[in-house]
């Protein structure tokens, strides 16, 4: 099985901008809308108006990239089922951030993923506010856990122990409060 994705893999490439299950599954869709619109066209009396379903970037990206006619149902085929494969078996890695990453830096790491890993890398990006800062990357067999929580808990005891010295140095420059004198009420002196 992974020997034959390897083959498809190199008849098709996946543009950059396209890096999660939900771009594939979209893309899926569209080529979907095209295929039924081009065979309602078939059917319907000619002279009669129809408008081309809309496409997105990401198509216009993948078709252009891979020299495809969308008008030409084996490229059609050949992409459903490039799409499908890459849906099916191409490596995913899920990365979790604290807070949501601009679309830039997530295709900034697709590319990275892509050129170090493998060309096909499906990312999941997924939100986890209890990390902090950085973030925790999850392959199938693979957990690292990149976030500034988890440096905090290797780094506790060295924490704790400066959070003591500087009590005990904060201690010791404390002066020393002078009582006041207490004050006589209602006596008055007289000197």
């Amino acid at each position: 099985m992974e020997h034959s994705f390897v083959v498809k893999q190199k008849s098709l490439e996946l543009p950059l901008p396209v890096v999660s299950l939900t771009d594939l599954n979209r893309l899926q869709r569209e080529l979907e809308a095209i295929d039924v619109f081009l065979i309602q066209a078939a059917v319907r009396k000619s002279g009669e108006s129809m408008a081309l379903p809309r496409t997105t970037r990401n198509l216009d990206n993948i078709v252009q990239l891979n020299k495809l006619n969308l008008l030409v149902k084996e490229d059609r085929v050949k992409l459903g089922e490039f799409i499908k494969s890459v849906r099916l078996n191409a490596p995913k890695v899920h990365i979790s951030f604290a807070s949501d990453p601009s679309a830039a830096f997530i295709q900034k790491i697709a590319s990275w993923f892509r050129t170090n890993a493998h060309p096909l890398t499906i990312l999941q990006i997924g939100l986890q506010p209890t990390i902090a800062a950085g973030c925790i990357v999850r392959t199938t067999n693979s957990y690292f856990d990149l976030s500034i929580r988890k440096d905090f808990q290797k780094k506790r005891q060295l924490l704790v122990e400066t959070v003591r010295n500087v009590r005990i140095s904060d201690q010791a420059r404390v002066v020393p409060v002078l009582e006041a004198e207490p004050m006589l009420s209602g006596v008055q002196t007289n000197g």
